[in-house]
């Protein structure tokens, strides 16, 4: 067997093959057997029909091509430990020559384990680590904060005033002398509150848990954003494939939650689910590289969520679904195991000081 290797874009590779007719003709018995045991002849039963009369009613191309598949699905696997190729997913094979007595010639393009080469990621998250980030919480942002409370309670007053039919009161045009006064009265009518000092304590630190939350967020990109700069990250097509599956899934669930049906909301933007998939690109682009990347360095670095942490959060979601069919359980364990290692990376490249 004469094989020809050559390295593509986006961590694939293209094999060219000839195979000798001697490793297809060794598939020829077992495929004419295959073939006899389903041909239908008047006067015979199924199965029972004598070969030379079964033959006839056999293309010789079919039979051959029959065979062509199951000697490349033979020879695939010793092609891969031959060339020390390491193929994920499911391979696209093209025949490109195929005749009675003659070599047979075809095409292989599979994804390979991509190469990575990371930067100094520890370095990188230290450098990040080390600048600054306030998580004060000002005055104006607390104001701001009760100010929204009055205007959306006086929103509600005026709604129960309205008459059918009228347009809701927008807040921009409720005015100032509208709000309702911030009163113990009132703080206590929003939630479970002593007295004003109070609700004004718990809105602060509401605001700072937010705050830190989106820091910690900008930060975690920030070490992403520096490590993939520094790396050399091959993402296979079928990769992004996915990532942007999963984007569009995603999607849909949002437009279902708001009671409109997907293909009734393509229409009335005038748009398709490839038009999506085209923007989406770079951004499952994106989403697979930084996939690959905190793999890489949970690998690297021996990291791995705690077996009993996985287990919970798959009987969390397991009892959370149980009424849904098709939910499988070891891809619940997958998505959830790889969902908190990820975590784990996270914290592993915060702790760099």
């Amino acid at each position: 067997m004469k094989t020809d290797v050559k390295k593509l874009e986006n961590a694939q590779v293209e094999i060219i093959v000839t195979l000798p007719k001697d490793k297809l003709e060794e598939q020829r018995e077992v495929v004419e057997k295959s073939f006899i045991e389903n041909v239908e002849v008047d006067g015979f039963r199924k199965g029972n029909v004598p070969k030379d009369v079964a033959m006839k009613q056999i293309k010789p191309m079919q039979l051959l091509e029959e065979m062509a598949q199951r000697a490349i699905s033979k020879a695939y696997v010793e092609i891969l430990q031959k060339e020390e190729i390491k193929a994920i997913g499911h391979p696209q094979i093209m025949i490109t020559k195929i005749a009675e007595g003659e070599d047979l010639e075809f095409k292989i393009t599979t994804a390979v384990l991509p190469e990575i080469k990371l930067g100094d990621y520890k370095k990188i998250a230290k450098e990040e680590n080390a600048k600054e980030q306030s998580n004060e919480v000002e005055e104006k942002e607390i104001e701001e904060a009760i100010n929204n409370l009055r205007r959306m309670r006086a929103q509600q007053e005026m709604a129960k005033d309205q008459k059918e039919g009228e347009e809701p009161v927008s807040w921009n045009d409720i005015k100032e002398e509208d709000l309702p006064e911030v009163t113990e009265e009132f703080v206590k009518s929003l939630g479970n509150f002593e007295n004003i000092e109070d609700f004004k304590k718990k809105i602060t630190d509401n605001l700072q848990k937010e705050k830190e939350a989106k820091n910690l967020e900008k930060r975690r990109i920030a070490i992403i954003d520096g490590i993939v700069e520094a790396s050399e990250i091959e993402v296979p097509d079928m990769m992004v494939d996915y990532e942007v599956d999963k984007m569009m899934h995603e999607f849909e669930g949002n437009i279902a939650m708001t009671g409109m049906a997907f293909d009734e909301y393509l229409k009335s933007i005038n748009k398709t689910r490839d038009d999506y998939k085209k923007e989406w690109r770079d951004q499952g682009f994106k989403r697979a590289q930084t996939q690959l990347m905190l793999n890489h360095i949970a690998e690297a670095e021996k990291i791995e969520a705690k077996d009993e942490t996985i287990e919970e959060e798959v009987s969390k979601i397991m009892e959370q679904y149980k009424d849904q069919k098709g939910i499988d359980e070891n891809n619940v364990r997958a998505y959830v195991a790889n969902i908190l290692t990820h975590q784990e990376v996270f914290k592993f490249l915060e702790s760099q000081k």
